[in-house]
């Protein structure tokens, strides 16, 4: 029987293990879907709780499969700098913790996606589903896809456009495009996140026999395909303000590109890994300030 300070440590390390700030991909998609229905006059905060309750338990039991996969076949030994949980609390919490509490966050998402599914529709539990086997997968065997060069379309899919129009059909009940077209800008950003962490870990990869995108790419072009993906972030949203898809208000998220040319320049005159340790941290507050501005402003737009 563990004491009350030992709880609490156990707690303490269980919330590093779960690697919190990764989060700012979920909750910015969910927040651009919110603020969409919101912009077009349909919000319901409480709905949207739970809907963010499903989504957070499976980003969550994904990351804890992925650390236990990528250390099961040695990924996160030595000279790594991932920024893996298991790296964080090792000796703490055991590798086969992660995989049992893993997967009891993906079991526990089910009763939400169920009530979810019963309220908007059968096609909510078909795709929460298929998303929740998408994360599983990332890393898991016998699929693994992250470790053939596929993880980032799956992340510019799943955690970006499918969860902004999976939120905004929650909230409205409405199936449409449109949220699709809105979650493009996010999607292009958070792939740029995931991408910068495969750069990270390239020379780690490319020595374990991990074929990544960037090790598939080459670290040269993987560079290039990098401001590629943060450039189109802007582009793209540039582009729906300029269809009317998105109103005037949102050329405001362009006072972020500051930070956008900062994340590219350490990108840029990086010379080996150790110059990208703590990108992930860099790239997550990049999408928390584009996804809330552009949040921020849909809500703006309601009312002016």
């Amino acid at each position: 029987m563990l004491n009350k300070t030992e709880t609490l440590s156990r707690l303490k390390y269980w919330l590093i293990a779960i690697r919190p700030f990764g989060f700012a991909t979920t909750t910015v998609s969910t927040s651009v879907g919110a603020a969409l229905a919101f912009y077009h006059g349909i919000f319901d905060l409480k709905l949207h709780l739970i809907s963010m309750i499903p989504l957070m338990l499976i980003h969550t039991g994904t990351n804890l499969i992925n650390d236990y996969f990528d250390y099961i076949i040695g990924l996160d030994h030595g000279d790594s700098l991932s920024s893996s949980g298991l790296n964080r609390v090792k000796g703490k919490i055991k590798p086969e913790e992660f995989y049992k509490v893993g997967l009891w966050c993906f079991f526990l998402s089910i009763p939400f996606g169920i009530y979810l599914s019963l309220l908007r529709g059968w096609v909510i539990f078909l795709v929460g589903t298929i998303g929740a086997f998408a994360g599983f997968f990332y890393t898991a065997r016998p699929i693994n896809y992250k470790y053939y060069g596929l993880g980032g379309p799956s992340i510019f899919l799943w955690m970006g456009v499918i969860m902004v129009w999976g939120i905004y059909l929650i909230q409205t009940g409405i199936q449409a495009w449109y949220p699709v077209w809105v979650g493009i800008p996010v999607s292009f950003l958070i792939t740029a996140m995931q991408h910068s962490n495969e750069l990270r870990d390239y020379e780690n990869d490319k020595k374990k026999g991990i074929k990544t995108a960037p090790v598939v790419m080459g670290f040269k072009f993987a560079r290039y395909y990098y401001y590629f993906l943060i450039i189109s972030a802007y582009l793209s949203l540039t582009i729906l303000i300029y269809k009317n898809l998105l109103p005037a208000w949102s050329l405001l998220v362009l006072i972020t590109l500051p930070l956008a040319v900062n994340r590219i320049k350490t990108i840029y005159y990086a010379q080996n890994q150790n110059d990208l340790l703590g990108i992930d941290y860099k790239m997550a507050s990049l999408n928390i300030e584009f996804g809330g501005s552009l949040a921020a402003t849909l809500v703006i737009s309601r009312f002016f």
